[in-house]
């Protein structure tokens, strides 16, 4: 069976589908969003709902869940204050700039504590420069060519 995925009404529509922060329209949407709420229902609330009033709340359950907010976790908090210190090592520098590395083992945060980074950067920035709309940019050294990402698949 085909569906339509604008009838079926779990689906979202290209007006509400978001773009990953990878893209610009994506990364403006990761900075300017709210984070997400969600008032539980009381058992007596929940006891009462219809169907209907039931799957709509239990809809909005499942999207709060799926945002995974983040954790200011000592490791993002740790990056934010590197982040920082650099930023203001940097401000008048000419030439060579000082970098920062994040490395760790997979799994534990590396890529949430970057886009945290860029994210309290970009806000930082935005104060500092409110009529100012620069595109944000990272950088990062090529694998090298020995790298098992690299190599053709067995």
């Amino acid at each position: 069976m085909v569906v339509n995925p604008s009838d079926d009404g779990m689906t979202p529509t290209d007006e509400e589908r978001i773009e990953p922060p990878t893209t610009l329209a994506g990364w403006r949407h990761f900075i300017d969003r709210d984070a997400a709420t969600f008032q539980l229902a009381s058992v007596r609330s929940w006891e009462v709902m219809d169907d209907r009033v039931r799957n709509s709340y239990n809809e909005r359950r499942i999207d709060y869940h799926s945002e995974l907010q983040v954790v200011r976790t000592s490791t993002v908090n740790e990056v934010a204050h590197q982040r920082r210190l650099l930023t203001l090592l940097n401000r008048r520098k000419h030439g060579a700039r000082r970098g920062l590395i994040i490395s760790g083992e997979r799994t534990t945060g590396k890529t949430t504590a970057l886009r945290q980074l860029g994210r309290l950067h970009e806000l930082r920035t935005r104060q500092r420069y409110p009529d100012s709309r620069r595109v944000p940019s990272s950088t990062s050294p090529p694998r090298p060519r020995d790298h098992p990402a690299n190599s053709p698949s067995s």
